[in-house]
Parts: structure tokens; sequence; C-alpha cells
């Protein structure tokens, strides 16, 4: 879909602009992940659908293998960077899945027991990086510039479910869906109007548009919930969303 060094090149002529929309995107990305996995603690509840904890798992850990491309055949700023950054997005969805393990199972694996929901968990973390890893060799995107659209827009049906189901702010709070729209912001920003070529495509632009409204939907959904939280010990309730 694109040519890796005709990119580089764009983001060499406009380094400052680089920089600060994609620190915009990757610090409020950070923040966004914190808050899901301290929600997550408060709350003793998963932080997100585990399908897209998985396919996360996969999607960052595939791009840090790939070190020696980064450093040595491309060996410019801007994947060491953001290599540089997947490491601690990968430190925060294990993390994750350590909370899904742990504080997941009553909600959505209730009728297994505590080793059979930790088994799961591990098949479905096996599944998805296989997937992944079968979507990803079929996919031309070298610099996965495309695929973090991709996985940025997953973080959205999965957790609007489980903010449904709940109907409270439990493992949800309004800061962390403000950063989640800055996500979108700064990389759609940057892509759509820096890097521009293949990122100006009708499809990609559907696909900036399609990740805004989940991003609104995130939004009023978590203005709209009650603010109640599940007492510590307990698994999340699941009272009516509120309307007020």
């Amino acid at each position: 879909m694109y040519d890796p060094g005709t990119v580089l090149n764009q983001v060499s002529n406009h380094v400052l602009l680089i920089v600060v929309l994609g620190a915009l995107a990757l610090l409020c990305n950070w923040f966004y992940f914190f808050e899901c996995a301290r929600l997550a603690r408060r709350d003793r509840c998963a932080p997100m659908a585990l399908w897209a904890t998985t396919v996360f798992i996969g999607h960052d850990g595939s791009y840090l293998l790939k070190f020696n491309e980064w450093f040595r055949h491309y060996d410019h700023w801007f994947p060491k960077l953001f290599w540089v950054g997947l490491v601690i997005t990968f430190c925060f969805e294990v993390i994750f899945f350590v909370q899904t393990i742990r504080f997941g199972r009553n909600e959505l694996g209730p009728t297994l027991g505590q080793a059979q929901w930790t088994a799961y968990c591990f098949g479905a973390l096996a599944t998805g990086i296989v997937f992944w890893g079968v979507a990803k060799y079929y996919l031309d995107d070298p610099l996965y510039l495309m695929t973090f659209l991709v996985t940025y827009g997953m973080c959205a049906p999965a957790t609007i479910p489980l903010m449904v189901r709940r109907g409270t702010r439990t493992g949800v709070g309004i800061r962390q869906m403000w950063a989640y729209l800055g996500i979108g912001v700064g990389y759609v920003v940057l892509t759509t109007g820096v890097l521009r070529g293949p990122f100006t495509s009708p499809v990609w632009i559907l696909g900036c548009i399609t990740c805004a409204g989940l991003a609104a939907i995130m939004l009023v959904l978590v203005y709209r919930a009650a603010d109640q939280r599940t007492p510590r010990g307990g698994g999340p309730s699941t009272p009516t969303l509120a309307t007020t």
C-alpha cells in the first residue's frame, strides 16, 4: 500500500510536526492504557475484552521482535522511537492479560473454574497471536502504520459491550475516554495531514471517521453511566445503563 522509503522521507521532511503529533498520540495511548490497568485493578474487573488484549499482544510483540529491521535495515529514528514506545504499551498489554485472568472469570467465564479460565485465556492468547501473524503476513504494511489504526479502533468494540452490560463506570473513567479520543486525533492528523499519500485514500478516511464515531460513543456512554463502583473483593455488577 505504500513505499516505506517514501514515507520515511516524508517523516524526515516534517520532523517537528511528526514529533509533536506522534508524542500526542503516544502519550494519550500510554495514559489510556494506564487508566485501563488502574481502573481494572481498582474495580477488580477485566480491563477490556480478552480477544482484543490477545491481538494487541500479537501486534506489539511482533513489532518488538523485529528489532533488527528497525535499528539496522531501516536505521531511521521514527521506527526506532516507535519501537521504544511499544515496549511500554506491550508491558501494559501483559498487565491486561494478567488482570483478565485474575479478575475476569466471574464476568466473562462464570461457568469455568479458575484453572479452566486460566487455561482458556492462554489458549485465547495463542490463538490471537497465531491469527495476528497470519493477517500480518499478508498485509502490505511494512511500517505498521495502517495496523496501528486498526488496533486503535478495536479498543472501542472491546470495551463498549462491557460498559453497556455493567451500566456503571466500573473499569472505565472519563479521563480515560478523552485520552482515547486524543490518540485518534494525534494519529489521524499525523497520517492524513502530514504523511498523506496512501493515508488520504477513501478507505483510510472511512476508517478514521469510524474511529472518531466509536470514540464519541464511548464518551457518551461513560458520561451517562452511573458513577458507581464495585466493592473490593467482588465481581462487577450488572445494573441497567443510566439514562441521566
